[in-house]
């Protein structure tokens, strides 16, 4: 996946509203265990990016998720390349497929008045004991805080890729930066968010890329790599790849200890629920377990549970402040059982 930058943020729901992100939204989504679903839609294809300024309405409800991954907020401390990347006070793992290639991720970042990148480290599945890095000095400013309509920044940093540790190639970086319209996006499934748009070039060896990407404060997010620099910043332009996620729905889970005899899921209560719901789940072996909330048309909301988990009985609270109100479906998958159970919410 080409443009993975997690912006996890809250949102309202006012027509073509100027919306202001600071750095409380952004760390208040940043807790370790949290996980959120990016989905890629890989065809190249054409989209409307709108124009600048106010009174957008962005339509980005056909798009089509033909790649998942899902990330994963960790403490850097627990992660097995943190002493690369010393300064940073919170990372987020994903396992997936990058270019055509199986391996995992771990970015490290932090976010205070800025969000800063630091670096990543790369594992390739055909590569095993070897870890690529890619080292920004300083670091990376995917965000200045507060973020609103017409902020905007320079930056030049010295990009490095190592291996294990050992530097090998550097170069300079430089990014051009403007949040430059604002307005509301509908995401697949319907739901709408305020949103801003900030225009990127990132200019490498000669070589530009631009990126629009539509943030929200809750989270929602799509990201469009244009098909080359000479795009223009209104109307329908060509692109190399979207993606795009909903927002965050954080969940706490409880182990209760009772071990069961049978696999088994419950129906959550309340039901309906506002805005948050309770979902207990019993497995009675050691087995990986996802727990996954969908929308009626059957686009991912959340990813619950995706860990392995010893024998016993669970209590995952599920907290939906972004939702709509509307019909959504929980799925459990472990081992062999798969069941999944309808629920609503009402605001």
């Amino acid at each position: 996946m080409k443009n993975i930058i997690l912006l996890v943020f809250m949102a309202s729901c006012t027509a073509f509203a100027q919306i202001t992100i600071t750095s409380s939204d952004l760390a208040n989504q940043f807790s370790f265990g949290n996980t959120i679903t990016i989905h890629e839609d890989t065809s190249k294809s054409t989209i409307d990016i709108g124009s600048p300024g106010g009174g957008n309405n962005w339509d980005f409800s056909a798009l089509v998720g033909d790649l998942s991954l899902d990330l994963t907020i960790v403490d850097p401390s627990a992660t097995p390349y943190n002493s690369y990347f010393p300064d940073a006070v919170v990372a987020s793992h994903t396992v997936g497929i990058f270019n055509e290639v199986q391996g995992e991720i771990w970015q490290y970042s932090k976010v205070d008045t800025n969000f800063d990148n630091f670096g990543t480290a790369l594992i390739i599945n055909s590569n095993p004991g070897n870890v690529t890095t890619i080292d920004y000095s300083p670091a990376k400013h995917e965000m200045k805080f507060p973020l609103t309509y017409n902020s905007n920044w320079t930056q030049i940093c010295a990009q490095t890729l190592g291996i294990n540790g050992t530097p090998f190639l550097s170069y300079n970086l430089s990014t051009i930066v403007t949040v430059d319209a604002y307005g509301t996006m509908t995401l697949p499934g319907g739901a709408n968010y305020d949103a801003l748009r900030m225009r990127m070039e990132a200019t490498i060896n000669g070589i530009t890329s631009l990126t629009f990407t539509f943030l929200t404060k809750s989270g929602a997010q799509v990201s469009v790599n244009a098909s080359d620099a000479n795009q223009p910043s209104n109307g329908v332009i060509n692109t190399e790849s979207t993606s795009y996620n909903a927002p965050l729905a954080t969940s706490l889970v409880e182990h209760l200890g009772t071990l069961p005899m049978n696999f088994n899921l419950r129906q959550n209560y309340p039901n309906p629920f506002n805005p948050s719901t309770k979902i207990e789940y019993s497995i009675p072996e050691v087995t990986f377990v996802q727990l996954k909330v969908y929308d009626i048309l059957g686009n991912e909301v959340a990813t619950l549970i995706n860990e392995e988990q010893s024998a016993g009985t669970y209590r995952a609270d599920f907290i939906g402040n972004d939702l709509t109100s509307g019909i959504y479906f929980y799925t459990l998958n472990a081992d062999q059982f798969t069941e999944t159970k309808k629920m609503i919410f009402l605001k």
